[in-house]
């Protein structure tokens, strides 16, 4: 009984504190954020760089990047992204090798989002509240790979596996 209550705490902890997927969908605030942005935009990463914290997008070497003002265009991308958010919890694979990042400023607010589509992860960082994570399907990365070639920004390199 005690260690079931002490689960219990810790999946709650780890839900309310850090933002631990619950495989749910895109959580609600992530969702507002996406659907206020005004200023929005879709980055390449390269997987295997890093740099430091202060010089990439947290930590990872940018290769380009596009600002989406077409409404449709963001639309798409918004669409395809909140798809690719499981209803429920998926296996991740034991890596973080992000190739795609979203950075966008909704109501006052800085949030950006770094993309794994190969382990399933993102990490989602806001300037009002801590670092969260989320799951996402490999769904959404044709979409997102087709605006960045569509603005002839550089793709990042594929897993050879």
């Amino acid at each position: 009984m005690k260690s079931n209550l002490s689960l219990l705490v810790l999946s709650t902890a780890c839900l309310l504190a850090i933002g631990c997927s619950s495989g749910r969908g895109l959580p609600p605030a992530a969702e507002q954020a996406l659907r206020n942005a005004t200023d929005f935009e879709l980055l390449s990463l390269d997987p295997d760089r890093t740099t430091a914290e202060t010089s990439g997008f947290h930590g990872w070497e940018v290769l380009g990047k596009t600002t989406i003002t077409d409404a449709g265009v963001r639309n798409n991308l918004i669409a395809a992204f909140k798809d690719g958010v499981p209803r429920r919890n998926i296996e991740p694979a034991d890596c973080f090798n992000p190739r795609h990042g979203i950075k966008l400023v909704s109501d006052g607010t800085t949030h950006e989002f770094v993309i794994c589509f190969e382990c399933y992860q993102v990490e989602w960082y806001s300037t009002r509240s801590t670092t969260a994570g989320f799951q996402i399907t490999s769904s959404p990365q044709a979409t997102f790979d087709k605006i960045l070639k569509s603005s002839n920004v550089p793709l990042p390199q594929q897993n050879s596996h």
